[in-house]
């Protein structure tokens, strides 16, 4: 056998158990009609004395390419392509705006300090042009980049001075139309890590000594295993965007990291649990059929005791009142300031970021949410699995001979991978992930790079194991 599908084979035998992950519980201008006037005298005299000059901050005054490339600065290049492409919604295939053909766009990550090297290429087929703002900058877009022509090439550069997570987003044509192309897919995130590196996590325990009960907080180091969310709405009539609902709130599906319910169970769960692709473990699942290959839904995994940082940005319209179902946040960071430790709920409004730090202490299933019912009904649930909570997988894995890899990495990660959408490029203080499958609102060019980078494709392998399992 090919030593590559002996590997694919190996790594994913354990997805053919994941039916049972569900099975034990379970968002001139006039005043008044009066013409303003205007006195001139102020303005002649400041004329007689040889006009204004103007002095801008060092962020915005070294703008200009040319300088910041020479400046001795770490450089991190950042090259993507504003295109438009056919994805599909809960409702059917939608005309999507992307960042080079998926959505989010991909993620930019520097370290405090770093010159970002921004390059936005405008294919010669794509039907408008697209600019771009970049939270993380310090300076305006125009002159330095406004809406890059059809067929042309955008340049952009700017030192990352504030640690944090920041949205970058389609400017539209020179703002025009902006609404449309970020509420149809054109955003994505920054991250922009701390010079002298994250904190470490403390924990509030409490231990049992001498018959009393007495405090035990608990220190993990700034090391994590890391993911992103990403929360938008999708505002459709007929597969286009309907800007009458987005003036009216009317939300379509609300979408974690570009996709409705992207991260729950699929089909071959649903096999394995009850011996019926078409019963359902979770209360919704539209994303099943290995057919739909890197669109299929997947599950999260995290394996307990171990400090998990998730990077959370609302890029859309609505509040993102997140939570995470069985578990309490242990901290919450914006920009590198403590904002709470130790909290339910964490309120974000639009264009809005949080570092969540968290630890996973007992084995099971856990659902972030936005704790708007009407968010989480419309497709903001993402299923984390943390641990090996589920015997009948263990069972069957030992059966079959491949739990090793799970018990290794502590949780089911280990054999199946994680989605690698949800998956930011490393930092210095990232935990390695011991493998991704491939899974991504994008086009097929898109997953096929991933495949490419070692991801998995579930779709070929899951079918592999499951005739090879008899």
């Amino acid at each position: 056998m090919n030593r590559r599908i002996s590997t694919i084979m190996t790594v994913a035998a354990i997805a053919v158990m994941g039916g049972a992950l569900f099975g034990s519980s379970f968002t001139s201008p006039q005043i008044g009609g009066t013409a303003l006037e205007v006195n001139a005298d102020p303005l002649a005299k400041v004329a007689s004395m040889g006009g204004l000059e103007l002095v801008m901050p060092e962020a915005y005054a070294s703008g200009p390419c040319s300088d910041l490339l020479d400046s001795g600065r770490p450089v991190v290049n950042f090259d993507v392509t504003g295109e438009s492409v056919t994805l599909p919604s809960l409702s059917g295939d939608y005309s999507a705006m992307t960042f080079s053909g998926q959505i989010p766009g991909p993620t930019l990550r520097v370290t405090q300090g770093d010159v970002v090297h921004m390059t936005l290429t405008i294919p010669a087929d794509e039907a408008t042009q697209h600019g771009n703002d970049m939270h993380a900058s310090q300076m305006s877009a125009v002159p330095y980049m406004g809406a890059v022509n059809i067929g042309e090439t955008g340049e952009y550069c700017f030192i990352a001075e504030v640690p944090g997570v920041f949205k970058y987003h389609c400017s539209g044509v020179n703002v025009a139309a902006m609404d449309q192309h970020v509420l149809s897919g054109m955003y994505g995130i920054t991250i922009v890590d701390p010079l002298d590196g994250y904190k470490r996590l403390m924990v509030d325990k409490t231990a049992l000594q001498g018959g009393e009960v007495v405090k035990d907080k608990q220190f993990y180091d700034a090391d994590a295993l890391e993911f992103t969310l990403q929360y938008n709405q999708l505002y459709l009539t007929d597969g286009n965007y309907d800007m009458g609902k987005m003036m009216s709130h009317s939300t379509s599906q609300t979408v974690v990291n570009g996709q409705a319910f992207s991260y729950v169970p699929n089909e071959i769960h649903n096999l394995l649990m009850f011996g019926d692709t078409g019963k359902n473990i979770f209360v919704a699942q539209p994303w099943n059929s290995m057919d739909l290959k890197q669109h299929q839904s997947q599950l999260l995994f995290v394996p307990t005791d171990t400090h998990v940082r998730i990077f959370v940005e609302n890029q859309g319209n609505e509040p993102v009142y997140w939570h995470m179902v069985g578990e309490i946040v242990d901290r919450v960071t914006q920009a590198n300031r403590v904002q709470a430790q130790g909290t339910e709920t964490w309120l974000l409004g639009g264009s809005q970021n949080m570092i969540v730090d968290m630890v996973f202490d007992e084995p099971g299933v856990y659902v972030a949410v936005n704790h708007d019912y009407a968010a989480i009904y419309s497709g903001a649930a993402s299923v984390f699995v943390a641990g090996l909570p589920l015997d009948p997988i263990n069972e069957t894995a030992t059966a079959l001979g491949v739990v090793q890899g799970a018990v290794d990495a502590g949780s089911y990660a280990g054999v199946l991978g994680n989605p690698h959408d949800s998956v930011p490029p490393a930092g210095a203080d990232s935990m390695s992930h011991p493998a991704l499958n491939v899974h991504c609102m994008c086009t097929d060019d898109v997953a096929n790079a991933a495949i490419e980078n070692g991801a998995l494709p579930l779709w070929e392998v899951i079918p592999a194991v499951l005739a090879a399992a008899g």
